[in-house]
């Protein structure tokens, strides 16, 4: 990305110097939940083929009108220079270089209207990473993390209060809209996270929006109850994850032992009372032989070593593993992000994503050593990241784009280049 005023002066990436002239929050928040809402909100029942096809209705061209909008709010307010900036982050050069391997390999894909899609929209998200590292303030990825956190739990309320027709197949799973139960269960990890975070670093001292604590607690338990509902065994499994970093990244020293302690005595009881509740909830009254196929996750990804083996350096194109797993076991996706990147980018992007993912962590880590005042920054980016990849073992989101996993992961670039850069 380029800059406006003073790209010569300042090598330009996106304009302006970072982080005072345009401090305000609304147009981050706007263009983030925009795009969550655009890609993740089912408003009808849509055959998966009819993504694959190209086929537009009317619901796909609010979906990509809403990524031109932004697209082009971004152009306007920050408008390209000829000269790139030196990126200040090893994080921020993956970040373009993993844009760049998404949104060029839809130049080869086998469904080149699906493809050249999503790739623009991989592009207008980092464009949007890019301008919200460059021109705003500490404070704009909490009131980001804060209008995700009340549109999942209004979601919630929604869901709960008009209940929308479910598929045969998910009669008792919770969601909302026609939002797919995996979908929704994404969205609610990522939320948990988020609230869990914010009530454990409640008296610490950050920027953003500063809410009383049993709002707090309220919204926390609305999206709980809500990620419970849906059944989706991953969002439940990145959840914990990311509360378990919370409480290992929120105390140092001796209290990180002794919560350490406490927390697996609190694991132990759990387990232990409601063991059955449990067993339950992960096998969703399926047969053996369906669970020891990870609903037939296994049969699923060997198949994709073996599209793997046949296009290994640079996998079949942007958004290919959704046909082609379509086509050969009617089900789209690979349900994991790794799995999903061997097949649609090859090595290429599964290294780029790795590191990606690598470098973000260390840098986010970092953040305790080379700024001790922003432990708020480092142990939120650290646990939305880590269980968003937890989550990423049993679906394609963080390898994918166009979702909210992909929207965040950009979100956290953006915030981690922000707290190097200034004071919380």
């Amino acid at each position: 990305m380029l800059s406006k005023r003073g790209a010569a002066a300042s090598g330009g990436d996106l304009a302006g110097p970072p982080g005072r002239s345009a401090t305000g929050g609304w147009w981050p928040v706007a263009a983030v939940l925009a795009l969550v809402l655009g890609s993740d909100y089912e408003w009808r029942l849509r055959a998966d083929d009819q993504t694959v096809s190209g086929n537009a209705d009317p619901f796909v061209l609010l979906e990509i009108g809403l990524y031109a909008l932004v697209g082009c709010f971004l152009f306007l307010r920050f408008a390209p220079a000829t000269r790139l900036r030196r990126a200040e982050l090893a994080v921020t050069f993956l970040g373009y270089a993993y844009a760049i391997v998404l949104a060029g390999s839809a130049l080869y894909s086998p469904y080149p209207e699906l493809a050249l899609v999503r790739g623009a929209q991989v592009v207008v998200l980092l464009a949007l990473s890019r301008s919200i590292a460059r021109h705003t303030g500490p404070g704009v990825p909490h009131r980001i993390a804060h209008a995700f956190a009340v549109l999942i739990s209004g979601s919630v309320i929604f869901g709960a209060l008009v209940p929308f027709p479910r598929l045969p197949t998910q009669p008792d799973r919770f969601t909302w809209l026609y939002v797919h139960p995996v979908q929704a269960g994404e969205m609610l990890a990522i939320a948990v996270v988020v609230l869990f975070g914010y009530v454990l670093t409640h008296g610490l001292e950050r920027a953003g929006p500063r809410w009383p604590l049993p709002l707090y607690l309220g919204l926390l338990g609305i999206c709980v109850a809500g990620l419970i509902g849906t059944k989706t065994r991953g969002a439940v499994a990145g959840a914990v994850v990311g509360v378990l970093v919370v409480l290992w990244t929120r105390w140092r020293g001796r209290r990180k032992i002794e919560v350490g302690l406490v927390s697996a005595v609190a694991l132990a009881a759990i387990a232990l009372v409601g063991s059955s509740a449990i067993e339950s909830f992960f096998t969703r009254g399926e047969p053996a032989e369906q669970l020891s196929t990870l609903n037939s996750r296994t049969d699923l990804w060997g198949l994709a070593f073996e599209f793997f083996a046949q296009q290994p350096l640079y996998g079949y194109g942007l958004s290919a593993s959704r046909g082609l797993f379509l086509e050969s076991m009617g089900l789209g996706g690979a349900h994991n992000a790794l799995v999903n990147l061997l097949v649609d980018t090859g090595l290429l992007g599964a290294v780029v994503w790795l590191a990606l993912l690598t470098v973000l962590g260390v840098t986010a880590l970092r953040l305790s050593t080379t700024s001790p005042h922003l432990p708020v920054e480092r142990t939120l980016v650290l646990a939305v990241l880590l269980g968003m990849a937890a989550n990423s073992m049993f679906t394609e989101g963080l390898g994918a784009p166009a979702n909210v996993a992909c929207t965040w992961l950009f979100v956290l670039l953006a915030w981690v280049e922000i707290a190097r850069r200034e004071p919380a």
